[in-house]
């Protein structure tokens, strides 16, 4: 019995995998997170009170997103395009939010603008618990990270 569970659960895994591979990048993919495998500057909202009191720190947000970005080599400083992360805690509960930013020209107006073109976000409980917070930072840090790189695979490759 245990043979065969850990078969089933090994064809599920190449079953994803292979889904994961092969997933087609859609023109709102393109329109949300393509930019020829820019690197990206960070900004990290002001947290509340309520996060230092539990010991959440900017820095500690900061270092957690930007090291990830680095490792991606997705990270400098100074760019137009950048990652948004706010971080809010109140009481027991808290709301993560990231949004990536970058400049989008209006032919109309013959304008750029800064513009959202992805973000992710969730709400939930914290349970006084900092390391908890960071812990989901990082877990939606990787999501934009693979969504981007997935969007950017071609270009990526190309890069340095």
């Amino acid at each position: 019995m245990k043979r065969l569970a850990c078969q089933l659960i090994g064809a599920a895994a190449l079953f994803i995998a292979a889904t994961a591979e092969t997933e087609e990048v859609t023109d709102i993919d393109r329109f949300q997170l393509w930019n020829d495998c820019a690197p990206m500057d960070l900004i990290v909202e002001r947290l509340p009170d309520a996060a230092t009191e539990i010991g959440l720190k900017e820095e500690a947000i900061e270092t957690t997103v930007r090291s990830r970005l680095r490792a991606a080599r997705l990270f400098d400083a100074g760019k137009s395009q950048y990652l948004y992360v706010n971080v809010n805690v109140t009481r027991l509960a808290l709301s993560i939010r990231f949004e990536y930013k970058k400049v989008l020209y209006d032919p109309a107006s013959e304008r750029h603008w800064f513009a959202i073109t992805w973000d992710l976000g969730r709400t939930g409980t914290h349970g006084s618990d900092s390391g908890f917070i960071l812990s989901a930072v990082s877990e939606d840090t990787d999501k934009f990270i693979d969504e981007y790189l997935r969007v950017n695979e071609d270009a990526c490759s190309r890069s340095p």
